[in-house]
C-alpha cells in the first residue's frame, strides 16, 4: 500500500507541476508587464499563495502545505513555510519548517530552519535539519534535537522518527528528563542518560543503549541497556528493564536500608508516583547491599536469582527471596565478628519501621563466624535467623536437620540446633536418623544426651536425658583435638586421677551433667555411673576434676576394681575389690581414696566395715600401698579374715610388709577356732601368721578361749 501511494505523490507531483507551469506560461507576459519581484531569480517557477498537496492512502491522510513553491530548471523544487501533517484514526503527526527541499521523484523534503515535529499526544520535537521521507512518513535529524512531552523532555544530537511504529529515536548522547511533579515538596524528578533514547509513543517506553546513567530520587543507576515502562499518560516511570551488568549505588536511609544493587539483568517496579522503588528483581550474579550503623561497613546479599520488596519509603527491603549460590555477610563492627551464611536459597522478611528482621536459609547452609578471638562454623539442611532492627546483626540461629557446629576444641552434632550470638551459647536438641541425640566433643571430653547447652567460653556443658560421656584420655589432650586434628588442644595440664589408667577413656552415665572445660571439671548428677576397663564407680553424684586428677562420689557411693594378683601357687588370678559408703573421695596428689560414712570394704585381703576407710595407693596407681580404717563414735572398725574377725578403733595396713596395726579399748582378735586375742595395740603379720598384743600400760592384754584342736 505504501509504494501505491508513493507512486501517487510523485505522479501528482509531476501533474501539478506541469499544470503550473502551464498556466504561468499562459500569463507571462502580464506577470513580466507587473513587474513580480521573484523570491529567488534563479527559480524558473514560483507558486505563492498557500497551496496544498493532499494524498489520501488506505489508513491516513498526508497533507503537504506551504507558503511559496520553487520550481528550477533542473526539475528541483522548494518549498517556503512548509508543513506536513499526517492524519490516521488515532493520531495527529505534524512537521514544519521554514524551508523544504522537494528531492527527487518527489520522494522526500529536506527541512531547514526551525524544523518541528508536533504529535497529538503533546509531543514536540525540536531541530535546525531534517529530512521528511514520503513513503514511509519517517523523520530524520542529523544535529542537536530536543522535544518534550508533558513533564518529560530531552536533548541529544540526531533524531529518527518512525511512523510506522511511532518511535521517536535519539541518535546519539541522548539525555531525558521526567520532571517532578508540582506537588512533589521533595523535586524527585528522573536524569536518564545514553549514547541512544527511542521514544516508543504507541507502546508507553523509552529504550536506552551504549551506557546508561540514571538519577532518581538520591539513587544513580548504571546499565548498557534499559527499558523504561512508561504510565499511560507517559509522565511516569512504572517500571525499568536494566541489561548488562546495571547497578544501582545510593541512598540516605539508615541501617538496613539500600545502598545497593548489582546483577546481569534486573527490573525494577517503581510506586504510582514514579520515585520509590517498590520492588527489584535481579537475575544473574545478584547482589544487594544494606547499609550498617556507619557508613564504612554494610551487609550483603548475593545469590544468583533476587527479587525484593520495598517499603513504602523505597529503600527499606522489608522482603527478600533469592535462589542459588545464596551468601550473607555481616563484616565485622567493633566487637562483634565477621558473619557469612550460605546456602541454596532465602527467604526474608520483616517491616517498614524495622526493615529485614528473619531470614530462612534452606539447602546446604554453612555459617561461620570470624573475629580476633573467635573462630565458629556450622553446617545444617537449614536456618532460621532473627536480626535486629535494620539487620545490624544476628540474635539468634537455629540450626535444623543434620546440624554440625565447630570452634576450635569444640565439635557438636545435632538435629536441631539453637546459637545465641550474643551469649555465645549453643542448645542442642532433637532426634532424627542418623542423629539419635545431640552429642558434643571436646579433647577432653564427648557427651551424648537427650539435650544440651553449651556456653562457648570454656567450653561450659550442660546436658540432661539419658546423659553418655567419654572422659578422653589423658595422654589425648598433649596432642591434637580428635575432633579437628588442625587445631593443637593445648589442654597439657589435665589428667585423669592416678585410680585409673591414663592411657583409655571413661564412660560416664548419667541424668545430667554440668562441664567446665576452663576449669576440666565434670558433674555428673542422677544415678551417675563411670566405668573404665575394671573399674567401676556408682553414686546419686560423681564429679572428675582433671586439674587436680581428684574424683568423687556422693550419696550411695560403690566403687568396684578387678586386678590382677599372685595366688599362694604363685599364679596370677584376676581379683575384685569392692567398696561402699555414703561418700567417695579420691585425692591426687596424696594418692588417697577415701570411703566415708558407712564405709565397707571388700577385697581378696579380706572384709573391712569402719565409719571411714583411707586407702593410699602406689605411685601406678594400681594397688594399695597402705590403708587407714577409722572407727566412729558409735560403733567398731571390723575386719574379717578368712581366718579370723579384728575389731577396733583403728586400723593401718601396709602393703610391703603385709601388717595390720589395730587398735582400741580394746582391740580384739578371734580366729576360726574361738580363740580371742586382746589389747590395746594388736599387730598382724599376715606373712607369718601371727599376732602380737600390746597393752601399751593401759589394759592388760590376754588370750582366751578356743576349742584345743587348731594349732
Amino acid at each position: 500500500m505504501r509504494k501505491n501511494a508513493r507512486i501517487v505523490i510523485a505522479a501528482f507531483g509531476v501533474v501539478f507541476a506541469a499544470f503550473v507551469g502551464v498556466q504561468l506560461r499562459r500569463h507571462a507576459p502580464a506577470a513580466n508587464s507587473a513587474g513580480i519581484a521573484h523570491t529567488d531569480p534563479g527559480a524558473l517557477i514560483e507558486t505563492t499563495g498557500g497551496q496544498t498537496l493532499r494524498f489520501t492512502l488506505s489508513r491516513e491522510d498526508v497533507h503537504v502545505t506551504y507558503d511559496k513553491l520553487l520550481t528550477y530548471a533542473s526539475g528541483a523544487s522548494k518549498l517556503v513555510g512548509v508543513t506536513i501533517t499526517t492524519d490516521s484514526r488515532d493520531r495527529t503527526f505534524v512537521v514544519t519548517g521554514r524551508e523544504g527541499a522537494v528531492g527527487q521523484n518527489e520522494s522526500t523534503i529536506a527541512l531547514d530552519g526551525d524544523v518541528r515535529l508536533k504529535g497529538s499526544d503533546g509531543m514536540v520535537a525540536k531541530t535546525e535539519h531534517a529530512t521528511y521521507t514520503q513513503g514511509d512518513g519517517s523523520v530524520a535529524a542529523p544535529g542537536p534535537v530536543e522535544f518534550s512531552k508533558g513533564r518529560m523532555s530531552g536533548q541529544g544530537t540526531g533524531l529518527k522518527y518512525d511512523k510506522a511504529r511511532d518511535v521517536l529515536w535519539i541518535l546519539d548522547r541522548a539525555a531525558v528528563r521526567i520532571a517532578p511533579t508540582g506537588d512533589d515538596p521533595k523535586g524527585g524528578g528522573v536524569d536518564l542518560t545514553a549514547g541512544t533514547a527511542a521514544f516508543a509513543r504507541a507502546d508507553k517506553f523509552l529504550q536506552f543503549d551504549h551506557g546508561v546513567h540514571i538519577v532518581q530520587s538520591g539513587q544513580t543507576i548504571d546499565a548498557e541497556s534499559a527499558i523504561a515502562r512508561l504510565s499511560d499518560d507517559s509522565q511516569r516511570i512504572e517500571s525499568l528493564e536494566l541489561h548488562n551488568r546495571p547497578r544501582i549505588a545510593g541512598t540516605t536511609g539508615g541501617p538496613g536500608s539500600l545502598r545497593g544493587l548489582t546483577g546481569a539483568d534486573m527490573t525494577l517496579n517503581y510506586a504510582p508516583d514514579g520515585q520509590a522503588l517498590q520492588r527489584a528483581l535481579i537475575v544473574g550474579d545478584a547482589a544487594i547491599q544494606l547499609a550498617g550503623e556507619t557508613d564504612a561497613t554494610g551487609r550483603r546479599i548475593s545469590a544468583q536469582t533476587l527479587n525484593i520488596t520495598m517499603a513504602p519509603d523505597g529503600i527499606t527491603p522489608i522482603g527478600l527471596t533469592g535462589r542459588d549460590a545464596v551468601q550473607l555477610m555481616f563484616p565485622a563492627e567493633g566487637t562483634t565478628p565477621g558473619r557469612t551464611i550460605q546456602a541454596t536459597q532465602i527467604d526474608a522478611k520483616g517491616d517498614a519501621g524495622q526493615g529485614l528482621t528473619r531470614a530462612t536459609f534452606i539447602g546446604a547452609v554453612s555459617f561461620r563466624e570470624r573475629g580476633p578471638d573467635i573462630d565458629r562454623a556450622a553446617k545444617s539442611a537449614q536456618l532460621e535467623v532473627g536480626m535486629k532492627p535494620g539487620m545490624t546483626t544476628i540474635d539468634e540461629a537455629r540450626f535444623l536437620h543434620a546440624v554440625h557446629f565447630e570452634e576450635g576444641r569444640l565439635a557438636a552434632i545435632a538435629a536441631s540446633a539453637k546459637y545465641d550470638t550474643a551469649k555465645g551459647t549453643l542448645e542442642l536438641t532433637g532426634s532424627e536418623p542418623g542423629t539419635t541425640t545431640p552429642r558434643a566433643v571436646t579433647d577432653r571430653i564427648a557427651v551424648d544426651a537427650t539435650r544440651i547447652d553449651i556456653v562457648l567460653e570454656g567450653p561450659q556443658v550442660k546436658a540432661a536425658g539419658t546423659v553418655k560421656s567419654t572422659l578422653q584420655p589423658a595422654n589425648s589432650a598433649n596432642s591434637t583435638n580428635p575432633t579437628n586434628p588442625t587445631n593443637p588442644a593445648g589442654s597439657s595440664d589435665v589428667k585423669l586421677p592416678s585410680m585409673l589408667k591414663q592411657d583409655q577413656p571413661v564412660t560416664v552415665l548419667a541424668d545430667t551433667l554440668s562441664y567446665d572445660g576452663g576449669a576440666s571439671t565434670a558433674l555428673y548428677t542422677g544415678n551417675a555411673r563411670l566405668f573404665q576397663v575394671d573399674t567401676t564407680i556408682k553414686g546419686d553424684t560423681i564429679t572428675v576434676d582433671e586439674k587436680r586428677g581428684d574424683l568423687a562420689a556422693s550419696g550411695h557411693a560403690i566403687m568396684t576394681t578387678i586386678r590382677e594378683q599372685e595366688n599362694k601357687d604363685k599364679k596370677k588370678e584376676r581379683v575384685q575389690s569392692t567398696g561402699t559408703s555414703t561418700d567417695l573421695k579420691y585425692e591426687d596428689a596424696p594418692r588417697r581414696l577415701t570411703y566415708t560414712g558407712s564405709a565397707h570394704l571388700v577385697g581378696p585381703e579380706g572384709d573391712m566395715s569402719a565409719s571411714k576407710i583411707e586407702l593410699y595407693l602406689k605411685p601406678g596407681g594400681d594397688d594399695v600401698e597402705r590403708a587407714e580404717g577409722y572407727a566412729g563414735p558409735d560403733d567398731k572398725l571390723t575386719l574379717r579374715e578368712p581366718t579370723r574377725t579384728t575389731t577396733g578403733s583403728r586400723l593401718t595396713y601396709t602393703s610391703d610388709k603385709e601388717t595390720y596395726v589395730v587398735t582400741g579399748l580394746p582391740a580384739t582378735v578371734i580366729d576360726q577356732c574361738g580363740r580371742e586375742n586382746t589389747g590395746k595395740t594388736l599387730t598382724l603379720v599376715k606373712s607369718t601368721d601371727t599376732i602380737v598384743a600390746d597393752g601399751n600400760q593401759q589394759i592388760r592384754t590376754q588370750s582366751k578361749g578356743g576349742t584345743g584342736q587348731c594349732k
